[in-house]
């Protein structure tokens, strides 16, 4: 790898270069090679874990640093290869990591081979994300191939999801998938798809499932626009039935000139009988939670209820001013509360409500190159979580691209 970079860069630095936007492109046999990167920081102040009376509030600080190449050889044949160096915060020991390394070849006018490691994101990044708030991301290694056509287009892959960037250190896990979308008309989108997860766990026997569902978007008048998303479980999970069920929908608005309001309704089944031999909870793929659930990203999508509010403000041409309200409860008392981390939530017996979040964001850039985003929070606990106390968190980020 290391002799293969250093060729690759002498042959660069060989020949003349020319700026191109936001990245450096260098003249040479192939039809382009371009450079470029990121640099992220960010800091953030709350409470450490789940809100659980007596822990204090603490800061932690985190970022990354990417450096990419793009290679286009022909009009048919292109590649990227991308590292990161990446400080995760909170005390853990930074990582640098090789985010991305793919070739694609386009086989004809309608079809697309791609290998190597790569980011995926598919719909509504419900199901399958790239998570671009994380700064480890996720990336898959494996195969996928699309097909194009005038109405459709269709999406193949087999992957292995990588280790800290999308599954936990020491796991095994096989991720594949089929993905179709149409286009009818200019006034909807329906998206379909089956997705297949093979997963040994840390532990042992973990998830051997397949997710199937679609969305249905579109526009209701002008300014107005819908979706609806729901998919369902089927296989095992570890030594129980899957058959868990999710459900999104949401309608937005443009009440005013660069005013937006909308109004949502996420549900993911919980599980509240653990000896029946099934297993109803759902259990996510990859999703953003962090977009859709909260930002204090307190839950999972599992045995979760969120009615949420959104807003959405232009301040200017560059700068938004976003505000979001969630409302959320268990889909079965008895099935617990799931969390990122397992923990430290105990429920409380019958009681479902887990509380309400408020989320507010400005988002912008400055220099043209520097885009500035600062939040605040405020959850306030409901009587489903034991020991339960309010949580704030405020985070402040700025992404430097080159």
């Amino acid at each position: 790898m290391k002799r293969s970079l250093a060729l690759l860069t002498s042959s660069m630095l060989a020949a003349p270069l020319m700026a191109q936007g936001d990245v450096v492109t260098f003249n040479s046999s192939v039809d382009s090679v371009e450079l470029g990167g990121s640099l992220r920081f960010r800091t953030e102040t709350r409470d450490p874990s789940a809100p659980i009376a007596g822990l204090n509030s603490d800061s932690v600080s985190s970022g990354f640093a990417r450096v990419f190449f793009n290679v286009k050889a022909s009009d048919a044949v292109d590649g990227k290869i991308e590292f990161q160096h990446v400080i995760p915060g909170q005390g853990m020991d930074s990582e640098n990591l090789l985010r991305q390394a793919w070739l694609s070849w386009a086989t004809s006018e309608t079809t697309n081979l791609k290998v190597g490691r790569f980011q995926m994101k598919y719909g509504n990044q419900r199901m399958v994300s790239d998570l671009a708030w994380s700064n480890l991301g996720r990336a898959w290694d494996g195969v996928s191939y699309q097909y194009k056509a005038e109405a459709f287009t269709t999406d193949f892959f087999w992957t292995q999801p990588v280790e800290l960037m999308g599954i936990a250190v020491g796991s095994e896990q096989a991720f594949g998938g089929i993905y179709l979308e149409f286009d009818p008309n200019d006034a909807i989108e329906v998206d379909l798809y089956t997705f297949f997860r093979r997963d040994r766990g840390l532990g042992g026997l973990g998830n051997n499932d397949m997710t199937f569902g679609g969305i249905v978007e579109g526009n209701i008048t002008d300014g107005a626009t819908f979706s609806v998303e729901a998919a369902a479980q089927s296989g095992d999970h570890g030594a129980l039935d899957a058959g868990g069920l999710a459900i999104a929908a949401r309608a937005d608005m443009e009440v005013a000139k660069g005013v937006k309001l909308g109004i949502g309704y996420e549900l993911a089944s919980g599980d509240g009988n653990a000896t029946d031999g099934d297993d109803d909870s759902f259990r996510p793929l990859f999703d953003f939670g962090h977009a859709y659930h909260g930002t204090q990203d307190l839950f999972i999508w599992s045995n979760l209820q969120d009615l949420v509010f959104r807003s959405s403000f232009a301040l200017d041409g560059n700068w938004s001013l976003n505000g979001d309200v969630h409302i959320f409860s268990l889909d079965d008392e008895a099935g617990g509360i799931p969390s990122f981390t397992g923990g430290p939530f105990v429920s409380v017996p019958g009681e479902d409500a887990l509380g309400t979040e408020l989320d507010v964001s400005v988002r912008g850039q400055v220099a043209g190159g520097i885009d500035i985003w600062a939040g605040i929070s405020y959850f306030a606990a409901g009587d489903a979580i034991a020991s339960n106390d309010d949580q704030l968190w405020a985070f402040l980020q700025g992404e430097f691209y080159f």
